[in-house]
């Protein structure tokens, strides 16, 4: 695989005026309440893990795969408010919640010339049960206690407030080549806040998922994973995964871009990346190792505006979510 984005130049922070801005009313910051979803495969719960990927096999035919669509991008919503209280330095204390770890047996991937493909990053796919459309994000393998942890974006799990979860999700780590070499990984518990079910806020437009075993064998085993790292710096060095699959991009490969993060205000961080529909979900990796093929993640790619990548900023609030899902086991 070639990659095909580089890294932009460093510009300026964004500058937040308020000494024009009139005065406002106090916005209430939506509640981080998490949110716990049974995910659903047509439709439906299914307890028995075999008859799970049984269902999920015979769902992500090769042809469904290839003609999922990238889900759209969430509106981008402006709160003034969170903005006044947000600044490049509201970080810390810094904390590496989950070591990066490999898989307890070699596993699969491809390489780029000069970033290598990881096994911890993978496509995912999903069904709106409402419109019966397929669509696609990505996702990564995070390191836990149950080792079946997958990060992505909020908007990739629910379609937000007055919405709904979406069903049949499969994520296939290490996609290469249009083929899911490592397995297709259902999902079984959905998590993430009121903030993004309840009132669709990009700052809380991240996720986490508990994926069922795959032939008896934990996600984390079969593929390795990530570390998680939260309250760090807004200026990290980060290399972002994704499997875009708008123009100029098919979806068919990991596609890769190393920036330096920004501060965006609104509890948000950027980088110039200009990833498009498809690498939602995407990880934001700090210290990204090319040799073992993992790092800690630090946020996740949100959506694209004007060629910047957003995700929302890893703070404690992401903690509380990573901490519902990292021993719940399948």
């Amino acid at each position: 695989m070639i990659p095909r984005l580089k890294t932009a130049p460093v510009v300026a922070l964004l500058a937040v005026c308020l000494a024009a801005a009139p005065a406002q009313a106090a916005v209430v910051v939506p509640s981080s309440t998490v949110v716990e979803m049974t995910a659903l495969i047509n439709g439906q719960v299914v307890e028995d893990d075999a008859v799970a990927q049984r269902l999920i096999d015979a769902y992500w035919t090769p042809e469904r795969m290839r003609a999922a669509e990238p889900v759209a991008d969430p509106e981008i919503i402006d709160d003034p408010e969170l903005e006044r209280l947000d600044h490049p330095d509201n970080v810390g204390p810094e904390e590496v919640a989950s070591e990066p770890v490999g898989p307890l047996t070699a596993a699969r991937s491809g390489g780029t010339q000069s970033v290598s493909l990881s096994p911890g990053v993978g496509k995912v796919f999903f069904r709106d049960p409402v419109t019966l459309k397929n669509y696609v994000c990505s996702g990564s393998t995070i390191n836990s206690n149950a080792k079946n942890v997958v990060s992505t974006a909020a908007h990739c799990i629910h379609s937000g407030k007055n919405g709904h979860e979406y069903d049949n999700w499969m994520y296939a780590p290490g996609y290469h080549n249009g083929v899911a070499h490592l397995g297709k990984f259902s999902a079984k518990y959905y998590h993430a806040t009121k903030g993004w079910t309840s009132h669709s806020y990009n700052w809380w437009d991240f996720a986490f998922v508990n994926v069922r075993k795959l032939d008896g064998v934990n996600l984390v085993h079969k593929t390795g994973g990530n570390g998680i790292l939260v309250n760090s710096s807004k200026q990290n060095a980060v290399t972002v995964l994704a499997y875009p699959a708008s123009n100029p991009y098919d979806g068919t490969d990991q596609i890769y871009c190393q920036a330096n993060m920004h501060w965006a205000a609104a509890a948000q961080v950027k980088v110039y990346c200009g990833l498009p529909g498809g690498a939602s979900g995407g990880p934001m990796i700090h210290q990204y190792s090319n040799t073992v093929k993992f790092g800690n993640v630090n946020g996740v790619v949100a959506y694209v505006w004007n060629t910047k990548n957003y995700s929302p900023y890893f703070d404690s609030y992401v903690l509380n979510v990573f901490n519902t899902a990292k021993n719940k086991t399948t």
